[in-house]
């Protein structure tokens, strides 16, 4: 017997008639009849007993289905193994990644893709998710980027990665009606990414009166700087509050649904067809299984 014997087999079984399975295999009727005849004499026993409607195993046949059921699986196992030691994946992969998934999440998933994948050359550019890694996408310079921006106008595929809340943060804790009398710091990207107008509509349906004229800074740890200082309050993504801060933060909600800051890998289909990029999708995907997650 060998792997187009241990197909019959299970062709056979699972269709129950020499008809269908003939179909199934692609080879005829009086072939496959003569197979099986074959089988059977070589082994000195009925595998199938032949019935009006089709066929059925007999208990001895039993046992040749369970035999030849293995073995297929045991050869997709033994083709799997060959393939990975005789073409260990080579390759360069071109990333953009955006400055603060690289700085906060980013290094345990390039250590384990390098440890799977140590013939491929990585080659890594970490930036901005409005000014530059948009471009670099675009312009084929990278063949992925996973980008920190809500408002990304991408045709291609897209991934979430994560969700995380935008939450208003305080020195210490403030009951909304305060806000109006207290400084709004606010980092200057917020209005390059639009963020700043979904805070000025949350504004707009929490309170009945105008913001304080926000103080802007240019990023976002600045923006935590001054509010440890009690110097004012902002809206920051969660992701980068720590529990050594001593920030009091809450989730802000808009019409009863939470403001949601999301993390996208982006790439063109084509490029995913490349093995290296391949592989690297697929270690994001099992890394973040749950797509979208909210932390």
């Amino acid at each position: 017997m060998d792997d187009t014997d241990w197909l019959i087999l299970k062709t056979l079984n699972e269709t129950g008639s020499l008809t269908k399975a003939s179909a199934s295999l692609f080879i005829s009727q009086p072939a496959l009849t003569y197979r099986l005849h074959c089988i059977e004499k070589e082994y000195h026993t009925k595998i199938f007993e032949r019935r009006s409607k089709g066929v059925l195993l007999t208990p001895q046949g039993e046992h040749f289905v369970r035999y030849a059921e293995h073995m297929l699986v045991e050869l997709e196992k033994l083709k799997t193994v060959l393939q990975t030691n005789e073409q260990p994946l080579e390759g360069t992969l071109r990333l953009g990644i955006s400055t603060i998934f690289a700085k906060l999440k980013f290094a345990p998933i390039l250590k384990q893709y390098k440890k799977q994948f140590p013939l491929v050359k990585i080659s890594l550019k970490t930036g901005s998710s409005v000014l530059l890694l948009p471009e670099l996408l675009k312009n084929n310079e990278i063949d992925l980027a996973i980008l920190r921006h809500d408002f990304f106008d991408w045709p291609d595929e897209q991934y979430t990665i994560l969700k995380e809340p935008w939450c208003l943060v305080s020195s210490r804790p403030l009951d909304l009606s305060e806000l109006p009398g207290l400084p709004w710091i606010v980092y200057e990207s917020a209005t390059v990414t639009k963020a700043y107008t979904t805070f000025c509509l949350w504004w707009e349906k929490t309170f009945q009166t105008s913001p304080s004229v926000p103080i802007w800074v240019n990023t976002i740890e600045a923006t935590i700087q001054l509010i440890s200082s009690d110097l004012g309050w902002g809206i920051i993504p969660k992701i980068f509050l720590s529990k050594t801060q001593h920030l009091y933060s809450t989730p802000i909600y808009i019409d009863g649904k939470p403001l949601l800051h999301k993390t996208i890998m982006a790439y063109k289909k084509e490029n995913a067809a490349q093995p290296p990029v391949n592989a690297f999708i697929d270690l994001v995907k099992k890394q973040f299984a749950h797509a979208g997650q909210t932390l």
